[in-house]
């Protein structure tokens, strides 16, 4: 796997990452008695990534690790960190089979993802898993999917599962599709490529007669993903193909999702102080200016809430001056809040007992 050099490094076999200078007696780190989940963490911090990496992908394999899902969120803070999204939607797979949920999204702009993935109270009951009956039809699961996304009012689709499809079922499940759009039912999908990338198989440009039904479940999977410039193309690809006209461009709105973007700006000032003081990038000994103007801000408020959401990596060399800044803001008599870890970043700092001068409050993956 590709690593960032900002933020990964090369295996470093046999050697471990020496501890920090400055912590002593009950703070200080064991390696050897860490959970697999904090030695990765510590991995990471080190520059390790990819020895990081081959650790927690082992943990998921084995019989008892494998119900382990904070190494399955780890390898997703890795795959997201390293811009490995092949990976990461490998992974999506196995963890919707395993833990019967969404994965986490990947993040690519704040248009892409789902925005009740930032709700605490969000509910998975509208999570459907679309895959072949034990025949290896579909007719059937669409019928279902449909009748369920109807019943529910809002659904998120996962086609992971869907390797092949018949022509009849690729107009059964546009046309489904096209229905649900047009009540303006909300609707959110995983693995989108892997079916985009079935159905582009399934055409040509001599556009065979079998090979028909296929244009429109690819052009309604533009629509519903708000891709107009692929649309247009592929349109050009369907006059070219069969000498005549392609369909027309229409809007979909999911209006749970506007009605979300539209809330973040209007609690104002106070969104911007719930969201608390921004760290960002790889903290090192280069980041003290950021520290002391988080110790700076601490001194006026009586609760510090931090937000870690930028923070791609807490160097292992700065963890012990990172650890006595939040411990000098709390003995100071503040409450200390640590906001939008991710997961990799929360267990290092679990390993380390930032944890007991400071609220980890993870960001919400699933």
């Amino acid at each position: 796997m590709a690593t960032n050099p900002a933020v990964g490094g090369n295996a470093p076999g046999a050697v471990r990452p020496a501890r920090p200078a400055g912590r002593t007696g009950t703070e200080e780190y064991h390696s050897g008695s860490l959970p697999t989940a904090q030695e990765a963490a510590v991995l990471f911090s080190a520059n390790h990534a990819q020895a990081a990496t081959a650790l927690l992908a082992a943990e998921i394999k084995d019989t008892v690790g494998r119900n382990n899902k904070q190494a399955w969120l780890m390898l997703f803070d890795l795959h997201q960190v390293a811009r490995d999204r092949e990976a990461f939607e490998q992974l999506s797979m196995l963890f919707t089979v395993k833990f019967e949920q969404s994965p986490p999204v990947w993040i690519e702009d704040a248009e892409s993802s789902d925005p009740r993935r930032n709700t605490q109270t969000r509910e998975r009951k509208d999570f459907f898993a679309l895959k072949p009956a034990a025949s290896g039809e579909l007719a059937t699961e669409i019928d279902k999917f449909l009748a369920f996304a109807e019943s529910q009012g809002t659904v998120r689709l996962d086609v992971a599962k869907i390797t092949s499809l018949a022509g009849g079922e690729a107009q059964r499940l546009a046309a489904g599709l096209a229905q649900l759009r047009k009540k303006h039912v909300p609707m959110w999908f995983n693995n989108l490529e892997s079916l985009e990338k079935v159905l582009r198989a399934s055409i040509n440009e001599k556009a065979a007669p079998d090979q028909k039904p296929y244009w429109p479940l690819l052009f309604e999977l533009l629509i519903l993903q708000g891709r107009a410039e692929d649309f247009e193309e592929l349109g050009m690809e369907f006059a070219v193909a069969f000498e005549m006209s392609p369909p027309n461009w229409e809007v979909y709105v999911n209006k749970v999702a506007e009605a979300a973007k539209a809330a973040t700006p209007a609690s104002g000032a106070r969104a911007a102080a719930d969201a608390g003081f921004p760290l960002k990038g790889v903290l090192t000994a280069s980041s003290a200016p950021q520290v002391a103007d988080l110790s700076t801000h601490a001194a006026a408020q009586a609760e510090v809430v931090v937000d870690m959401a930028k923070v791609l990596r807490i160097d292992f060399a700065y963890t012990a001056a990172f650890f006595d800044a939040v411990k000098a803001i709390q003995l100071a008599g503040k409450r200390v809040i640590l906001t939008e870890l991710n997961e990799i970043n929360a267990a290092l700092l679990e390993a380390f007992g930032v944890n007991r001068y400071a609220i980890l409050v993870r960001r919400k993956s699933s």
